[in-house]
């Protein structure tokens, strides 16, 4: 019975990231890898997988599609305001007869668990992966005064994936009030309908990335279970210069992002010298050049912003950027005084911190085109952190 039902996995990664902080945790880089590509990738190398659902917030949608790339059996949908309307809405776009449930952040869950949850929810329709508590449990009351302390061999920590018949989950989440803060796994719904489950084994490794800590310790697993490969590193070298353009033009100089006093540069985009030495740097690693077709195709469609550019440079990567550092030669204007503003927009455009953006300027001493003040030259070096 079971070689005739098609599975589909569903993968949760609609969430918020508030305890996480500042950053979006699916996106973070696990061995150079995206967490959620991990995850993604898990199911869609498992044999007895058929579809994947991947649930994703709606800013999120198109970063995540380019960063899992194009599958036939992957499936992009957008969650819901919760958990639970997150859930029913990638049951509603699989089409399997069994759907493998599983948190977007787990990124080390293995084959073998993926395995017992499916043949365990063809079985016995609802199953979930756990692990006996090591911990003793105690229940507490709102202000933290211990009420009871449950049996240990009688308590599990559950995980993910949770698989079931695909048809048997809808019907109870049609009984479910999806906003309800107490529904945090999909086990839950199926309790309350009365829907036996069992658990099946887990593992300790499989562990949800909620926090930056989790992160660290998922890294840490990751590499000494020979789950994830250890970090690579890759460099770019950039180079532009503009010369500037003739008296009287009416444009404003752009560097970095940042307006700046000085006499305009030549181009047909903003000119933005910096942001271009920066993708030439960024198609250094990826081996896609983006100013040349792609930056003419958009200034032909009147886009001439070099941030526009610079998305598109970002969006090829292998990775992310870990560091730039940028060497500036001219010998006008004078570019000290808004180098600090350059680093703080650069850092933004890249979802950095400014401390991972070095600047420095130089007058070139006469020895250049930029030296004897005829533009601007602009060399840029990209660490991107990826496999």
């Amino acid at each position: 019975m079971f070689d005739k039902m098609r599975v589909s996995a569903v993968i949760l990664a609609a969430g918020s990231s508030r305890r996480f902080g500042p950053g979006d945790k699916v996106v973070e880089l696990l061995g150079g890898r995206p967490v959620i590509v991990h995850t993604v990738r898990a199911f869609l190398d498992h044999p007895l997988v058929d579809q994947v659902v991947l649930v994703t917030g709606e800013a999120n949608r198109e970063r995540c599609r380019l960063l899992v790339g194009e599958d036939p059996r992957l499936v992009i949908t957008t969650g819901g305001d919760s958990r639970g309307e997150s859930s029913l809405r990638g049951l509603l776009a699989a089409d399997g007869d069994l759907a493998v449930i599983h948190d977007g952040v787990r990124p080390l869950v293995t084959g073998e668990i993926i395995t017992r949850c499916i043949q365990g929810a063809a079985r016995y329709g609802a199953v979930a992966a756990a692990c006996p508590s090591t911990d003793t449990i105690k229940l507490c009351d709102d202000d933290g005064l211990v009420k009871e302390t449950t049996l240990r061999r009688n308590t599990w920590c559950v995980q993910t994936p949770q698989a079931f018949r695909r048809q048997t989950l809808l019907d109870a989440y049609r009984h479910t009030d999806l906003a309800d803060p107490a529904i945090t796994d999909d086990c839950m719904v199926a309790e309350r309908q009365g829907i036996p489950v069992r658990l099946v084994e887990g593992a300790p490794s499989n562990i949800k990335i909620t926090t930056p800590e989790d992160l660290v310790i998922a890294r840490g697993l990751g590499q000494q279970l020979g789950l994830i490969p250890a970090v690579a590193l890759r460099t770019g070298l950039g180079q532009d210069s503009h010369r500037f353009a003739p008296a009287g033009t009416d444009k404003p100089l752009l560097l970095g992002g940042v307006p700046v006093e000085g006499p305009p540069l030549e181009a047909n985009s903003d000119g933005d010298v910096v942001l271009h030495a920066l993708c030439n740097a960024l198609s250094g690693v990826s081996g896609v050049n983006i100013l040349g077709e792609t930056a003419d195709r958009l200034c032909q469609a009147g886009i001439t912003d070099s941030a526009v550019y610079l998305r598109e440079a970002m969006a090829h990567l292998p990775g992310r950027i870990c560091h730039l550092s940028f060497s500036i030669e001219a010998r006008t204007p004078r570019l000290a005084p808004v180098i600090p503003r350059m680093r703080s927009r650069i850092a933004q455009l890249c979802h950095l911190s400014p401390d991972q953006v070095g600047i420095t300027a130089t007058s070139g001493e006469g020895l250049s085109g930029p030296g004897r003040g005829e533009g601007i030259g602009v060399l840029c070096i990209a660490t991107v952190e990826g496999n």
